[in-house]
């Protein structure tokens, strides 16, 4: 058996892992019913108060949903129309989806690396060293996307050989 024709093969198995007319595994279903659970919960709790104001609430966080996305959206095809022009070329999808992910997790962090939220006599998690943690999940990522982008390399190599 070819490693095209076994890598195929494990693809076909791994693909059935949950419900047997499924395409999603068994991780996607468990994963969907808890956030199904949480989502519910947190329903109840704002139903549940008397002083919150659901519908505000409910708007606010459907207009901050589609903000969210229309900001992101913009930026992701702005800056990747910029970087193919700079560039003269495609960007691969790994190094797009790296790039992304680094973006957004440096934006997540940037608060807490620059220690907004530190308070004297505060017990919060902040006084643990988030950088070193940054650092070693941004060089997990760029090593997985490279890592794929060499897979992917290789099975575009074979297919042309073959």
């Amino acid at each position: 058996m070819s490693d095209a024709t076994r890598h195929q093969h494990s693809d076909q198995h791994s693909d059935q892992a949950g419900d047997p007319g499924s395409k999603y595994g068994a991780l996607f279903w468990v994963g969907t019913l808890l956030g199904w659970v949480i989502i519910g919960y947190g329903a109840r709790l704002l139903l549940a108060d008397d002083e919150a104001e659901w519908f505000n609430i409910v708007r606010l966080v459907t207009i901050g949903i589609i903000a969210h996305d229309i900001m992101w959206l913009s930026l992701s095809v702005g800056a990747g129309w910029l970087i193919s022009k700079i560039i003269g070329r495609a960007i691969p999808f790994w190094v797009r989806w790296a790039g992304w992910t680094t973006a957004i997790i440096v934006a997540m962090w940037w608060p807490v690396g620059r220690r907004y939220g530190d308070r004297l006599n505060n017990d919060t998690i902040l006084p643990r060293n988030y950088t070193n943690s940054i650092v070693i999940l941004l060089a997990v990522i760029w090593l997985g996307a490279a890592a794929y982008g060499f897979a992917s390399s290789r099975r575009l190599v074979q297919r042309s050989e073959g």
